[in-house]
């Protein structure tokens, strides 16, 4: 026959094993359908991926320094990261010639030429303005004689 004895011990180990089996549940262990006690390792954040400006066509104005008053004709050089299009005068009744190679373009104004607006051109992108340069490498005076430098003349392309 089973004792007194016995059934306490029997009792006890039950009872000893359910509390240590609803430990080792309560701490993560288990058959997967109850939360964990701890929370899930962060995850590196997601860097932001930089977006790209937006590219604004527009036009450009190349701005003339002139150390004389009697310009008659410029020949300058644009160079940019982007093709020029539309070439126009700026100058009220001066004539304008082109030729494109490449990433540079040389511009011939013929006119009663002065300091201040000289040629606009259109690009994709108003915004990259200071990638554009542009130098006179020539220039003449209203009787078409040539100067003999063309020191003090500056250009500037602004939008």
């Amino acid at each position: 026959m089973i004792t007194m004895t016995r059934i306490l011990i029997h009792r006890v180990r039950v009872l000893l094993l359910s509390g240590a089996a609803g430990v080792t549940l309560s701490c993560g262990g288990g058959d997967g359908d109850r939360t964990p006690t701890q929370p899930p390792p962060e995850q590196p954040a997601t860097p932001a991926q930089p977006t790209a400006p937006v590219a604004v066509p527009g036009t450009l104005t190349v701005r003339l320094v002139t150390p004389n008053a009697d310009d008659g004709a410029i020949l300058l050089e644009i160079t940019g990261a982007a093709p020029i299009a539309d070439i126009t005068a700026a100058v009220q009744g001066a004539v304008v010639h082109s030729r494109i190679v490449g990433n540079t373009t040389r511009v011939a104004v013929f006119g009663s030429l002065a300091g201040g607006a000289l040629v606009k051109f259109s690009v994709p992108d108003v915004n990259a303005a200071p990638q554009f340069t542009g130098q006179v490498t020539e220039a003449s005076d209203r009787a078409s004689t040539l100067r003999t430098s063309v020191t003090g003349y500056q250009i500037t392309i602004t939008p």
